[in-house]
Formats: structure tokens, C-alpha cells, sequence
């Protein structure tokens, strides 16, 4: 007698695999964490986004800003350093081109070492002359900062990025716990400041082998963005605020007036939110919507906990976890999104508006709320934080049917899922010369939806969609959508109208 198999038989590269065991294998080795499919060629751009950035973020931040921390160069040369530093990547965001990176890169990262030098020797008998080092500094930082964006976008697929953005912020909380568990320098011996130099050194290093590449110059038009995908902006736009302005405000404040070692549990709840990252994308589906989930439920949770800590001590505690494990998920959620996104639509625009809401919508709006709240008395930031609290459930709950629609519906939340951006099925449209609203309507068209729904999907007026609609038809030399369907009969249909 035959049995019944209860799985399927898994066809790959003409291979048929019989076995439940081998057909897992193969799940698993397409999925995103699958780091032996890591290039070697691209190891400077991983390396430089986990050194580099990671020194960003730990010397120059307001964010990972410590009593301890601030020893290596001081308040005021911290804040200089983090205000231009998020200005001047606002404005080479629209300055540099994609193709400039290699030489803007190299040419910054001279800048920079030149002026971390120079401070580093005026800082003591030249106030002058150091301020004026550390502003230069802060300038080409931002210079560097999108140079090592661009190919974090648009070079390296979906798991080098992945092990770049948890990576960095491993090595952050790391150095972090580090500084904060000693007085005054990361190696017995070594100031904080050499430190701080030769770390930067070391990781502006990789620039030496970056490398044009022929990707960066192509501009795919047919690759349409989905209006609604602009909704992630905003998602990281409040992020920023919440998680890096006013929890860091609140943890601040918790700091100065709790005898436990706060900033430490923050940083170590930092480490326990990358592992759970980790986590989410190797053992679930739709991480990225889940990975949204834990970050502002853990940000709710740390607020609710801090309104009590003035009553009662251990819940400073669980604040201090929670927030660390609610800013190092979103941050390295932030990063991936905007980099499968913007590779997903071959978008720099999106990267470009991704740095604007990043940087100064949220990264300037958020140290403004953080020293307020800082400032304010302890029973009334109870009070704030409360009310906070409410107001974030409160609003998710009113989004969330935007927010899965826009993460549960769209291709680039599936493609995070896989180790590589999957766009060769657009080459299907460019023989056609359809424009980018063209081609967006095409796509609606055949996945079912009527124009009317295609007027309100892409908020678009119907008689505008309907004008699109005759025009690609022209395009095309088709008269009917039966037509259409049979003319792209290989275009892969994910998404089906309700």
C-alpha cells in the first residue's frame, strides 16, 4: 500500500527533495540570517557600517550620552559633534549622487581624521581651534555617514545588511556597558580619547577598498513605489521621538536620581533586544511587522513601569530593559527597512526623505523633548509618562489596519524575509516605455483590483485612474484586461483585493 506524504515535494534547481528534513534545510537556507551567503567583496561595507557607525553612535551622540561617556570629550563637543553631524547628513543626503560614494567616502574620511586629530591636540591650550576641529569634524561625519549608506542600500543584499545593522548595535551596547562599568578609559591604561581615535582609524580604514559598482548607476523607472510604503517615514519619524528623544529624556532622569546602575541595564537590555531580533527573523514570519510590535511594546511598557519607579525602586529596572530593548530593536529595524526599501525601488528619494525624518524631524525633535523632559520634576515626568503611555496605545491601535495593510500587503516586506531583493520580474515592464504611475496601475490591474479601489490604493482620482488605464492600455496595443492577464502571464501575483 501506498502512504499518504503530508509535505510537499520541494522542487529547487531541478532537484526533488523527498524528505521533510531536507525540504526544512532548504527553507532555512533562504531565509535572511543564512550568513554563509555573505560576500566577501562587500566585507569593507559591513565593516565600516559596524566600526564606524557604532563609534558614531557611542562618541558623538546625544542618544548613548553618560556622565562616564561624556569624559571622552566633554558635553559641549559631544552636542556640537551630534547637531552637525545629523545637519550636514541632512544636506549631503540631497548633495551626493549614488555613482560619487566611493570618492566622497575617501575624501570625508580624510577630513575626519584630520579634524579628530586636531582636536585631539588643541583641545587642551586651543579651546578655539578644538571647537572649530570638532564642527569640521561633525560636517564630514555627515559626508561620511551617507557615502556608506549608499552601497548599505543599494550593494549589499538583504543578510549583509541584516548582520550590519545587529552588529553595530551590538558592538554599541558592548563598548557602552564597558565605559559605564569604568572610570575613565575602555582599556586599563588607554584614555577614552586615543581610543575613541584609533577605533575611528580603524574602521574609516575600509574606505580604501570600496569600489565602484556598475548596480549604482542603473535607474530602474519601471520599479514602482506603492504610495502607502511612505507610511514606514512616519513609523521611524516616531521612533526617533519616542524611543531616542523622550524615553532617553526619562532614563536620564531615572540615572540621577536611582542608586542602580540604570544606564548599564539599559545597555545590556540593548544586547538582549539584538538577540531577539535575531530571533524574530530566523524562527517567524512577517518579522518586520513583529519586530514593530515588541518595539512599541516594550517603549509602553517602560513608560508604565517608570510612572510607578517613585514608589517603587525595582521597576526602575524593568524601565531601564525595557527601553534598551525597545531602542535597539527599532533602531536596527529603522535601518533595514530603509535599506530593503530603498533597494527594493531602486529609491534614493526614499533614502533621502528617510534621512530628513530620521535626522532632523526625529533626531533634533527628539533631543529637544529629551532635555525638556530631563528638566522636568520627577512627579510630573510620572504624570507625562503616563499619559504617553496611553496616547501610544491609543494611536497604534487607531493605525494598525494602515500599518498591516502597509506591511502585511507589499512585496518589500516579503522580500525582507529573503536573503535577496527579488525585482527580476520587473524587467517585464521597461520594453514597454510605461511611465512610473503607468506601470503602477499595470500592477494593480493585475492583481484584481478595479479602478475604483486602484483610485483609492494610490489616492489618485478615478477618472485619473481610468485615463492611466487607456494609456498603458495604448501602450500595450491591448483592449481588455483579459488581455493584459495573457500578456503578462509570468508576472507573479502575491497580493489578492478583499
Amino acid at each position: 500500500m501506498c502512504s499518504i506524504i503530508n509535505w510537499k515535494l520541494i522542487t529547487k534547481n531541478g532537484d526533488i527533495m523527498l524528505n521533510r528534513g531536507t525540504a526544512i534545510a532548504a527553507e532555512n537556507s533562504e531565509n535572511v540570517v543564512n550568513f554563509r551567503v555573505v560576500r566577501k567583496n562587500n566585507y569593507p561595507y559591513i565593516f565600516i557600517w559596524v566600526v564606524y557607525y557604532a563609534w558614531v553612535v557611542v562618541f558623538t551622540t546625544w542618544w548613548t550620552a553618560s556622565p562616564l561617556l561624556d569624559r571622552v570629550y566633554g558635553v559641549g563637543i559631544r552636542n556640537i559633534l551630534h547637531s552637525v553631524n545629523l545637519i550636514s547628513s541632512a544636506v549631503f543626503v540631497f548633495v551626493i549622487k549614488k555613482e560619487w560614494y566611493t570618492w566622497t567616502a575617501k575624501t570625508g574620511s580624510v577630513f575626519i581624521l584630520v579634524g579628530m586629530a586636531s582636536f585631539l591636540f588643541f583641545k587642551n591650550d586651543f579651546p578655539v581651534l578644538s571647537v572649530s576641529s570638532a564642527a569640521i569634524t561633525g560636517i564630514f561625519l555627515g559626508c561620511v555617514n551617507i557615502s556608506i549608506l549608499i552601497p548599505f542600500v543599494f550593494v549589499l543584499n538583504n543578510t549583509e545588511k541584516f548582520y550590519a545593522v545587529v552588529g553595530s548595535n551590538i558592538l554599541i551596547n558592548i563598548l557602552s556597558v564597558i565605559k559605564d562599568s569604568t572610570d575613565s578609559s575602555f582599556i586599563p591604561g588607554v584614555s577614552g580619547a586615543l581610543f575613541s581615535f584609533v577605533m575611528l582609524a580603524a574602521g574609516l580604514v575600509a574606505v580604501l577598498y570600496f569600489k565602484e559598482d556598475s548596480e549604482l548607476l542603473e535607474n530602474n523607472e519601471s520599479v514602482v513605489m506603492p504610495s502607502r510604503v511612505y507610511m514606514t517615514l512616519v513609523i521611524n519619524c516616531v521612533f526617533a521621538v519616542l524611543c531616542k528623544g523622550i524615553a532617553k529624556g526619562m532614563l536620564n532622569s531615572a540615572a540621577s536620581t536611582s542608586s542602580m546602575p540604570v544606564m548599564n541595564i539599559y545597555y545590556l537590555g540593548g544586547l538582549v533586544g539584538c538577540i531577539l531580533y535575531f530571533t524574530v527573523y530566523k524562527r517567524t514570519q512577517k518579522a518586520i511587522h513583529l519586530a514593530w510590535n515588541i518595539t512599541f511594546g516594550s517603549i509602553t511598557m517602560g513608560f508604565l513601569c517608570f510612572s510607578f519607579i517613585s514608589h517603587i525602586e525595582v521597576l526602575t529596572a524593568a524601565f531601564s530593559i525595557f527601553i534598551g530593548i525597545g531602542s535597539t530593536i527599532g533602531m536596527i529595524n529603522m535601518y533595514y527597512i530603509l535599506g530593503v526599501i530603498g533597494k527594493k525601488y531602486n529609491s534614493f528619494r526614499y533614502v533621502r526623505l528617510s534621512i530628513l525624518f530620521i535626522g532632523i524631524c526625529g533626531g533634533l525633535a527628539g533631543v529637544l523633548l529629551g532635555n525638556l523632559i530631563y528638566e522636568v520634576d520627577v512627579f510630573n515626568l510620572s504624570v507625562i509618562s503616563s499619559l504617553i503611555s496611553a496616547g501610544i496605545m491609543i494611536v497604534f491601535l487607531m493605525m494598525s489596519p494602515i500599518l498591516t495593510r502597509t506591511y502585511y500587503s507589499d512585496e518589500w516586506a516579503d522580500d525582507s524575509q529573503k536573503i535577496e531583493i527579488d525585482n527580476d520580474h520587473m524587467s517585464m515592464f521597461k520594453k514597454y516605455s510605461l511611465s512610473k504611475r503607468e506601470t503602477e496601475v499595470c500592477k494593480l490591474l493585475l492583481e484584481g483590483y478595479t479602478l475604483r479601489q486602484i483610485s483609492a490604493i494610490i489616492s489618485i482620482a478615478y477618472p485619473t485612474v481610468n485615463t492611466y488605464c487607456t494609456s498603458l492600455y495604448r501602450k500595450l496595443k491591448i483592449n481588455s484586461r483579459t488581455e493584459l492577464f495573457v500578456l503578462f502571464k509570468d508576472y507573479p501575483i502575491k497580493n489578492k483585493p478583499h
